[in-house]
């Protein structure tokens, strides 16, 4: 769904920012750090970080990737995954961060970053090696961290999944969550499915869109979900979370995911609220805009 040809690609040249691996164009810029697990630590749109940074909470910021289920390394998330230094390399146009081995789960993580001006896109590819000896079963995770405050959504799939204990709301065949600090008195999650392989989330005038292939229910990891949101107890971020199809890697195979993050600014007069016909009809058009360009 994601694979676009690179004769195709209007691609952005890398740059190297203050130990930062940076993608910029017009007024986006996103930021790769490579010294704190290859994180995206920026996705800024005229000047304003979309994502939470360690001031907000030290360990859990910016926009991360783990393997899928949780429940194969419990927490906290695996360093060499989740937060030790990356190899940091440009190739071509590419941005490319690849993690030590991890002796605990026998695999090492790549991710390749690329950003396309003419469709104002970043592209993620995830890759999974399997180093051991033996096959893995697996999924690929993105954990993106915003601010509270926000509206996060998506076209409702087959339903919300056990254990989900945040509340959202359902209208015109969109999930929807709406943060509410006095709500948020614990760990609270979502676990979902799209059917349209999409999930938007907006801050004021800001919009982000993940696109990604869309999963059924019986290719979830274990425990887990296509869509996943979590809002942290102490009030200070939210987690809008994707994740691949739980495959099994060969040993010496890679498990390869992709996804796409469309970040916008949303026109004044574009009501938004629980149910506005017109704020979904925007991204899906956004959405339908960026796969007839590629």
């Amino acid at each position: 769904m994601h694979d676009v040809p690179a004769s195709k690609l209007n691609p952005i040249a890398p740059q190297l920012r203050d130990g930062r691996h940076v993608l910029a164009w017009d007024d986006v810029s996103f930021e790769v750090d490579a010294r704190t697990g290859g994180r995206v630590t920026a996705l800024r749109l005229g000047g304003r970080n979309l994502l939470t940074g360690p001031e907000i909470d030290a360990g859990n910021f910016g926009s991360t990737f783990w393997t899928s289920p949780q429940s194969a390394w419990g927490w906290p998330p695996v360093p060499e995954v989740d937060h030790a230094a990356y190899r940091a390399s440009i190739e071509d146009s590419a941005i490319v961060m690849r993690s030590a081995r991890s002796a605990s789960l026998g695999v090492e993580i790549e991710k390749r970053f690329t950003a396309d001006r003419a469709r104002g896109a970043v592209l993620f590819e995830y890759r999974i090696h399997n180093l051991g000896a033996v096959p893995i079963q697996t999924a690929p995770w993105q954990i993106t961290r915003v601010g509270p405050g926000g509206l996060t959504f998506y076209p409702s799939g087959e339903g919300t999944f056990p254990p989900s204990n945040l509340g959202v709301q359902d209208a015109l065949g969109a999930t929807w969550y709406d943060y509410d600090k006095a709500s948020i008195t614990e760990h609270q999650k979502h676990f979902a499915d799209g059917r349209e392989g999409w999930l938007a989330h907006v801050d004021r005038d800001a919009l982000l869109v993940k696109t990604f292939v869309a999963v059924p229910r019986a290719a979830h990891a274990p425990g887990e979900a296509q869509i996943e949101i979590y809002a942290s107890p102490a009030h200070t971020y939210v987690e809008v979370e994707a994740q691949g199809a739980y495959e099994t890697v060969e040993p010496g195979g890679a498990l390869t995911w992709q996804v796409v993050w469309l970040a916008r600014r949303l026109p004044e007069i574009l009501p938004i609220s629980v149910g506005s016909e017109a704020l979904l009809a925007h991204v899906r058009a956004l959405v339908a805009a960026d796969v007839a360009a590629r």
